[in-house]
């Protein structure tokens, strides 16, 4: 009863407002002070009971807003001027002193310049090649190379087939801030034997050939950054083989671009060759084919890329089956279909320089006083398409056809087949030519090229196409594996080379004969013992097939090297 009674005293006490809690309080002491009184009797029960019903409640307050009218315009008296004064403010200058991060330079890799390799191989075959040069040089750049690869057997006879070849040329290039000019001289030989065999016939000792070169040259042109580029060149070269025979030849080529805005070009080519072929007993003969190729480079729509230009040729080749001057168009167009895929094409023409020393690199088999006549390319066309595959793959693939006119060919000799006439079609050859190419690039561990090419001949005055092949598939890779072994793989193959063959009883029986295809396959791996220092073995013809690129002439089978390279 207490406890409620004070809890009930405690809220109401709360509930109370000012007045109320003083009257409480008054009650609640007589109450108390009664309580006491009776304290030694028996305390009755009583309930008080307490409500507040009251509630305050209070009238609605009326507001009323009113807006306050706009004064009058009054006007200020005496009339406010304003004056705009320039003042002059100058900041002191202010040079702070920056200091940049500065990085510590990393050290440049050491470079080693020179370099020697030597092998040694089956067939007698001692092999070197080195270069010697400077060191790291912005303004110059100079050496000299030594090459040396000789067999002393071969596939028919030993030593009836022996071969060689040597090369000893120094080079030089300056590179000022405007210029770039550099110049070489050159001393070259190479060497072989007639074994080709007839079925038979053949008897004795080969007869030896041998050509020798000496040349030399010079350039100097502009640096690519300017919109003006050009490059003069000139160059003087000498050939004689074993059997009185030379051939001089001087040269001057000239070529220059000038850029027009983002597409537009302007290019200008001119070429001259001065050609001398002596066979004594017979008199010099010279001839001249100087050549001159503008043209005009543009792109009239977006993605798409032109060059229209003319070629003009003049020469005096002595066969009268072409004018001495010559003209032909050059077209040329290439549009990017997406950024992946782009379409080229063009349309040409020109004069291809046909010389004695050309003849002899190829087929160092020619008889003595072969015939000299360029090459009448009247109009060729080539349309095909570039396609960037997963970023390291690339395709190029397309078809070409030509017109020609004194196109030459090989042919055996009719009473001494071991040996090659240089026989042209004076009416007019065209070539049909397929070709495919994959690459595979943009990595340092492996890199490919895998070719495919179809072609055929329909000739006029020559009966065959001779030693020209009809397809040819060609592979060609490197690969690094884990910077210790570089291994070169490459792959060649091809056939359908139509021959004239020269065979007994004499007089000589004269039939069209088809060569058998010729597959050769390389492989050379090289260990890497430091950055100095490497071991390297190769082998050629490991399908030991002895072919004939030309007829009565089979290479070399199996052949294997092994030797060092050390760089300094």
């Amino acid at each position: 009863m207490t406890i409620r009674l004070q809890i009930a005293k405690w809220n109401l006490f709360c509930a109370l407002g000012g007045k109320g809690k003083i009257f409480f309080a008054v009650l609640m002491s007589i109450i108390a002070a009664n309580l006491h009184a009776q304290d030694q009797g028996e305390i009755e029960k009583v309930e008080i009971e307490i409500v507040k019903s009251k509630q305050i409640t209070l009238p609605k307050a009326e507001r009323n807003f009113e807006k306050v009218s706009p004064r009058p315009v009054e006007p200020i008296k005496p009339e406010i001027k304003y004056e705009l004064a320039n003042v002059p403010f100058r900041s002191p200058e202010y040079n702070p002193a920056i200091r940049p991060l500065k990085l510590k330079a990393e050290p440049i890799n050491k470079i080693f310049s020179n370099y020697i390799s030597g092998g040694y191989g089956n067939y007698a075959s001692p092999y070197l090649e080195g270069y010697i040069t400077n060191k790291r040089d912005r303004n110059k750049f100079f050496g000299a190379k030594l090459f040396h690869h000789s067999y002393g057997s071969g596939p028919v006879d030993a030593g009836n087939s022996a071969s060689g070849s040597t090369q000893l040329k120094v080079f030089a290039r300056g590179f000022g801030q405007k210029l770039v000019g550099g110049g070489f001289l050159s001393f070259e030989n190479w060497n072989n034997k007639f074994y080709g065999q007839l079925p038979d016939v053949f008897k004795g000792d080969a007869a030896s050939q041998s050509y020798s070169t000496f040349s030399l040259g010079a350039d100097i042109g502009s640096k690519s950054t300017s919109k003006l580029n050009y490059r003069l060149s000139g160059g003087f070269s000498y050939l004689k083989d074993n059997f009185n025979s030379s051939e001089n030849e001087q040269t001057l080529n000239f070529e220059s671009g000038y850029q027009f805005g983002r597409s537009g070009k302007f290019v200008f080519n001119a070429d001259y060759s001065l050609i001398t072929r002596k066979f004594e007993p017979q008199p010099a003969r010279s001839r001249h084919l100087f050549k001159i190729q503008p043209a005009y480079q543009f792109s009239p729509i977006q993605n798409l890329v032109l060059c229209v230009g003319v070629n003009t040729a003049f020469q005096n080749d002595t066969l009268g089956t072409v004018k001495s001057l010559n003209i032909y168009p050059n077209i040329q167009a290439s549009y990017e279909l997406s950024s992946a895929i782009q379409a080229y094409a063009s349309l040409a023409g020109d004069m291809d320089k046909v010389s004695l020393q050309k003849f002899a690199r190829k087929n160092s088999w020619i008889d003595q006083n072969v015939l000299l006549n360029h090459t009448n390319r009247t109009i060729e066309f080539l349309g095909g398409f570039k396609i960037k595959m997963l970023r390291k793959i690339a395709f190029n693939g397309g078809v070409s056809t030509a017109n020609f006119k004194n196109l030459y060919f090989y042919q055996n000799l009719i009473g001494r087949g071991e040996r090659f006439a240089v026989v042209y079609d004076q009416g007019n050859t065209q070539r049909f030519n397929l070709f495919g190419e994959f690459s595979l690039s943009g990595s340092d561990k492996v890199k490919a090229i895998l070719r495919g090419d179809y072609f055929a001949y329909s000739t006029d005055k020559v009966l065959e196409a001779w030693h020209r092949p009809t397809y040819r598939v060609s592979f060609i890779s490197s690969y690094n594996i884990y910077n210790k072994i570089l291994l070169d793989v490459d792959f060649i193959l091809q056939g359908g080379m139509k021959a004239l063959a020269v065979e007994p009883p004499f007089p000589s029986v004269l039939k069209t004969v088809t060569i058998s295809p010729a597959a050769d396959l390389n492989v050379k791996a090289s260990y890497v013992v430091s950055s100095q220092f490497s071991v390297f073995v190769k082998a050629n013809n490991i399908l030991d097939n002895q072919y004939q690129v030309y007829l009565y002439y089979p290479v070399r089978g199996f052949q294997a090297m092994a030797g060092l390279t050390w760089s300094f």
